[in-house]
């Protein structure tokens, strides 16, 4: 069982190390047995806080923060999502792992301009690492509509998630054709000699090895590109 603490000028310094609270920027106070928000007003630039597995059951106290970007409070006892106003350089909230149980909660995030990144749950996940929301039908389709500025939500990116295959893909794939390459040394003289009389030696870069190059260049960035995206689509795939 961890230690029982609370958030105050002695905590926050000793899991800092900073003397001058106004220069802590990210306070990370995990696992210590925390049961309330408090006291932050003594770190008003915070930009990251992490109160992750701890005993929390309101969020609260966070007023004032108004550089805060990151805010963690993934498994507490939290089971409503309020006490966020005017958090507007927030970015990224997670609370997985709580106890939120109405989806109505989640249109408050909308009043949040700068949030991108939500996590309610951990896909494929135990239940104790998701809220009971999570279990709505609609779901997912609730909250990207409620918050439609979300990149990704619970890890997943939002606008690869809406792309979908069409049904006759395979048949469109196999009715595509393409024309036969040329050899891009098809006007190279194999005898050696050019129109001047001149000898191979003498014919410097092959004619169309500029081009060639420009399209073997183009081949690796289209097949860089081609494995970010099988990497991306692979996430996407429900674990078996």
């Amino acid at each position: 069982m961890p230690k029982e603490v609370a958030i105050t000028e002695a905590s926050i310094k000793s899991v800092t190390r900073q003397f001058d609270l106004s220069l802590v920027f990210k306070l990370p106070m995990p696992k210590l047995g925390l049961r309330r928000i408090e006291n932050l007003d003594l770190v008003p630039s915070l930009t990251e806080l992490d109160l992750s597995h701890n005993r929390i059951a309101r969020l609260e106290g966070l007023e004032g923060l108004e550089s805060l970007k990151r805010l963690i409070v993934a498994h507490n006892e939290i089971d409503r999502i309020e006490g966020l106003a005017g958090l507007d350089a927030l970015e990224t909230f997670h609370v997985q792992g709580n106890r939120v149980s109405n989806l109505d909660d989640v249109q408050g995030l909308a009043a949040l301009p700068c949030l991108r990144h939500l996590q309610v749950q951990v896909r494929g996940g135990a239940a104790d690492e998701r809220n009971p929301m999570c279990d709505h039908p609609a779901y997912r389709n609730a909250v990207r509509r409620m918050l439609p500025a979300l990149q990704t939500l619970d890890g997943e990116r939002t606008i690869l998630a809406d792309a979908t295959l069409p049904k006759d893909a395979a048949a469109a794939l196999g009715e595509l054709t393409f024309a036969e390459p040329e050899p891009w040394l098809k006007d190279f003289d194999w005898d050696g000699d050019d129109k001047a009389g001149g000898r191979v030696d003498d014919l410097g870069p092959l004619k169309g090895d500029a081009a060639f190059a420009q399209t073997l260049t183009e081949c690796k960035r289209l097949s860089a590109k081609a494995a970010a995206l099988v990497e991306d689509y692979a996430k996407l795939t429900p674990r078996g």
